[in-house]
């Protein structure tokens, strides 16, 4: 067993690729599967970069691989260095015959494994959501004889679906072999584990001699089919002619239930569970599997988990430069940095447009976005935008952060994606530059940006608006965003909270040693509320120059308000009001943006530049497609509430909301079963909505309730949460709380 040599094999395709995406969906059109979910998902097709952490996973827990063969359909991964001599690129037409090609589907693709110039006798086999997560050795994969050791599970086939195309290319692929060697029951109700799979290539010979046809039947599929053999008939036939060493796993359901399990099979989901998973059970060979049912964000998640789980880098992965170099070395230029994920490319484009609406032909923009998933397609279109004096380019900080910074967790929440954190790292990823501006991507710009680049720091740090919340924070009912920004952002003047939608950061001030401490303490600060925003007040605490809030006006729920105004000192309504009226850059804060939803302030002004924006059309659509949803969304949750009035019970009401407004307006509702409405902002308290008085929440026992009914009709299960803690803490009866 020492001495046989024995390589890796994996099929690999970047489903990201627009000219690949392009010929699958030719022949997916072609031959009618282009709306098949099952076959054409991307996820069957997309690149996440795991291959780059299996590669890793394999030289940390198996260096004693001899070559790693990757067989792709004319693709290389970016970040791979193929002088290496371990690694082995195979094109697709250097091991199919042409007459079959092009093939979209990995099990066609698999048939021909054996074929691959100079692979060893011995070799595994690997999808690249496969990983090594122990030390193993090579007799872990064949036995004293130098015959694969397989791994496979017990399966009730009563739970197999019957409307799927896995389930029947395996049981094809037993009733083959049984059909030819006779009934085995070793082999009746065992499918494979899904893991990284040991075989010997004379085998794999034998085999597809012995099923020439269906072999060749196979091979015809582009895409995956029911009817076409898989891959395992190459276990089953090795078990029955006694050429494999068999090794039970637990079946899917009942790993959770067990102190060790060797080959772990998850689904996607979220990571600090997969996580425990892998600590708890401790396996030697790990599958995450990416299905239709999983979103971007959780794939974002999955890669920070493989960067912490493999932190290695071998010898075949390029060096990276993680430091953004100028583009316009000759002449003066502004740097900007957006970050966003690909769904928001739409509404970055009318940013984009009303930067250079408003700049100047002998200007020049060095725009650079920091992303993890924007299409092709999507950098594409933006890329026609760009005039001569502007360049704009797309850069992936996920590495980066993993290497500098390698238990970081970047928690998604909300409406609020991973991209939110990338703005942290501009110090240090664009260190060859003197002062970088940043903005969000649902902003519109309606000035100069020159005028904001010419400002001086003063010997500060970033430069930034003060937030319109702290503004509120003397009032009554702000006591505990007040005590969170005291006590747990340790600001010492809360009316210096900023809004971190526009930064300006003076890069050669910043000292990086000191601001890795600060970014690691900031990251153990538990709940953060507005994560981002919240870690770099804690960062620049009296380190900023603040600026007028012209240069970053928030519409959202404070400047909204119209009586906001009226609620603030003279002095600073004063500036706000200016803003208002010549607003510098707008800053769509609320949760209602202007592409989903008319809004009173400033709504016309994102028109403006929407309207000469490459996604007008789409931002259109998207809209028209919101307002129908969101209609027949608010129809539903509106009978439902009548019906919930009507039912004779006595309901406090708890969300004195746009919704409810509408509501008693549109069903004219007088009713006795409602008595009472409760809402935490305490700006609403003591008025009316129709006959109905707005109440705080410590006045809950002043109603004679039956149950809550809760009439906000977003982020509901946040509210009904904090509706829980206000009930404890005010209410001496337990209250059924119920959502629309």
């Amino acid at each position: 067993m020492k001495n046989i040599k024995i390589d890796l094999v994996y099929l690999w395709v970047n489903g990201n690729d627009e000219e690949w995406k392009k010929k699958k969906d030719f022949w997916a059109e072609k031959l009618g599967l282009i709306n098949d979910k099952e076959i054409n998902n991307d996820c069957r097709f997309i690149d996440n970069e795991e291959l780059k952490f299996s590669l890793r996973s394999a030289e940390m827990y198996a260096p004693w691989i001899n070559k790693i063969f990757i067989v792709t359909d004319n693709q290389i991964p970016e970040w791979l260095d193929t002088s290496n001599p371990k690694i082995k690129i195979v094109d697709h037409k250097d091991i199919i015959p042409n007459d079959v090609l092009p093939i979209f589907s990995s099990r066609a693709i698999e048939m021909f494994i054996d074929k691959i110039p100079d692979l060893s006798e011995h070799f595994l086999y690997a999808n690249d959501d496969m990983f090594f997560t122990a030390p193993v050795k090579k007799s872990y994969f064949f036995n004293s004889d130098g015959n694969p050791i397989i791994n496979m599970r017990t399966v009730d086939k009563k739970s197999w679906k019957t409307k799927n195309i896995y389930s029947p290319s395996i049981q094809k692929s037993i009733d083959l072999v049984q059909q030819k060697y006779g009934v085995n029951k070793k082999i009746e109700n065992i499918e494979p584990s899904h893991c990284i799979d040991a075989y010997r290539k004379s085998y794999f010979k034998q085999c597809r001699n012995a099923f020439k046809k269906h072999f060749h039947d196979a091979s015809m599929y582009k895409f995956r089919n029911a009817n076409s053999i898989q891959r395992a008939i190459h276990n089953y036939y090795m078990i029955v002619n006694n050429l494999a060493e068999l090794r039970m796993n637990p079946a899917f359901k009942m790993q959770v239930a067990q102190k060790h399990v060797d080959n772990l099979y998850l689904k996607l989901e979220n990571p600090s569970k997969m996580k425990l998973y892998i600590d708890t059970l401790c396996p030697k060979l790990l599958c995450i599997n990416d299905t239709e049912y999983n979103n971007n964000l959780e794939r974002k998640q999955l890669k920070t988990l493989l960067y912490q789980m493999f932190n290695e880098v071998p010898s075949w992965e390029k060096e990276e430069d993680y430091l953004i170099n100028p583009v316009f070395n000759d002449k003066k230029s502004y740097p900007i940095v957006f970050s966003f994920d690909n769904e928001y490319s739409k509404y970055f484009s009318v940013v984009l447009q009303s930067i250079i609406e408003n700049s100047k032909k002998d200007e020049w923009y060095d725009i650079i976005v920091f992303n993890c998933d924007i299409s092709d397609y999507n950098k594409k279109l933006l890329m026609e935008m760009i005039p001569n004096n502007f360049s704009l380019r797309f850069y992936n900080p996920t590495g980066f952060i993993q290497a500098k910074f390698k238990n970081l967790q970047l928690k998604a929440m909300n409406y609020w994606s991973i991209e939110m954190y990338y703005r942290i790292f501009i110090p240090f990823i664009m260190q060859k530059y003197d002062k970088v501006l940043y903005l969000d991507s649902d902003i519109v710009v309606n000035n100069n940006l020159k005028e904001l680049f010419d400002y001086d720091f003063e010997n500060q740090c970033i430069m930034a608006v003060r937030d319109t919340a702290p503004q509120n924070f003397h009032l009554n009912g702000f006591e505990k965003r007040l005590k969170y920004v005291k006590n747990t952002l340790k600001l010492e003047n809360e009316f210096d909270y900023f809004n971190s939608g526009m930064l300006i950061f003076n890069i050669p001030k910043i000292n990086l040693e000191q601001y890795i401490i600060k970014i690691t303490e900031a990251f153990k600060i538990k709940k953060l509320l507005f994560p981002d925003q919240d870690i770099l007040n804690f960062i620049f605490q009296h380190k900023v120059k603040f600026l007028h809030p012209q240069w970053n006006v928030c519409c959202g729920e404070f400047v909204g308000d119209k009586t906001f105004l009226s609620r603030i000192p003279k002095d600073i309504s004063i500036n706000y009001q200016q803003a208002i009226d010549n607003p510098k850059i707008i800053h769509y804060t609320s949760p209602i943006k202007p592409w989903s939803s008319k809004m009173d302030l400033l709504f016309d002004i994102f028109w403006k530049y929407a309207k000469k924006s490459v996604y007008y059309e789409d931002i259109i659509y998207n809209m028209t497609l919101s307002s129908i949803r969101s209609t027949a969304f608010e129809n539903a949750k509106r009978t439902n509430l009548y019906l919930q009035i009507k039912s004779g019970k006595k309901l406090l009401l708890w969300g004195a909301s746009i919704f409810l407004e509408k509501f008693l307006e549109e069903y004219c509702i007088d009713d006795k079963n409602i008595v009472g409405i409760i809402d935490k902002n305490p700006q609403k308290h003591g008025t009316m909505i129709k006959k109905y008085k707005i109440f705080a929440p410590e006045d809950i026992d002043k109603f004679d309730a039956d149950e809550i009914l809760i009439t906000i009709i977003h982020y509901v299960n946040e509210s009904k949460r904090e509706i829980k803690d206000y009930v404890k803490k005010y209410s001496k009866k337990n209250y059924d709380i119920n959502i629309l």
